[in-house]
């Protein structure tokens, strides 16, 4: 099965094993869950980026004109 092939990627069944301790450290509680990531991503002084990401779009007329060169 296709479900199955996918949490036999050791990588994916390290992800799903941290959020289960996450999960289990907080009691279950998903509110708790979230706030403690919350102050643990506060805490770690990286910066987030949210919002749409920008696509680099051309003008067509400045593609076509690199194909005539």
């Amino acid at each position: 099965m296709l479900v199955e092939s996918l949490y036999a990627d050791p990588v994916v069944a390290e992800i799903h094993e941290a959020r289960r301790r996450l999960l289990e450290a907080s009691g279950g509680d998903i509110a708790e869950f979230r706030r403690r990531l919350r102050e643990r991503l506060n805490a770690s002084g990286r910066k987030i980026v949210s919002g749409a990401v920008k696509k680099n779009i051309e003008p067509r007329d400045a593609m076509d004109s690199r194909s005539s060169s």
